[in-house]
């Protein structure tokens, strides 16, 4: 391989992936700004979000995807002020990169299966078909959502 083809399978890498590397850079991005110590109310907040997401008994008066991504968000982030003060109690640890990396990357991937399988982000966003063949399957959805806890329970500490 020489340094032109490497160099265009870099770019066509990155398009095909770029929503999930946008989101893995912005929840390390969160880990880097508020410590790592964080992610654990990130990620309750993002299961609580879902439950009451798709329990809301008011969706069919949403109109339009960005009126149904709103209410997900905002019930994330009332979710994430919510268990919050769960930090505190959260043994605090010097942060270590590759344990940040990884919960970044566990998170953008749960955050995508969510959006394709739940909230209709593909209404807006027309995903690759490498992206949808590593998150639109139900046995990559059910993987994807395991995967914040067990990063969680090994990376946590």
């Amino acid at each position: 391989m020489d340094f032109q083809s490497f160099i265009d399978w870099l770019f066509a890498f990155g398009h095909d992936f770029l929503p999930f590397i946008v989101l893995a850079g912005l929840t390390f991005l969160f880990s880097l700004y508020f410590g790592r110590d964080r992610f654990a109310p990130l990620i309750a907040s993002l299961y609580a979000a879902l439950a009451l997401y798709t329990a809301f008994p008011y969706g069919s008066s949403l109109t339009g995807p960005y009126m149904r991504i709103g209410l997900y968000i905002i019930l994330a982030l009332i979710g994430f002020l919510a268990f919050y003060g769960l930090s505190f109690f959260i043994a605090r640890s010097t942060a270590e990169v590759f344990s940040q990396i990884v919960l970044s990357i566990l998170v953008a991937g749960f955050v995508l299966a969510i959006s394709i399988h739940v909230l209709p982000v593909q209404d807006i966003y027309h995903f690759t078909d490498a992206t949808k063949a590593l998150f639109s399957s139900d046995q990559a959805y059910f993987w994807w959502l395991a995967a914040p806890l067990v990063g969680l329970f090994f990376l946590g500490k």
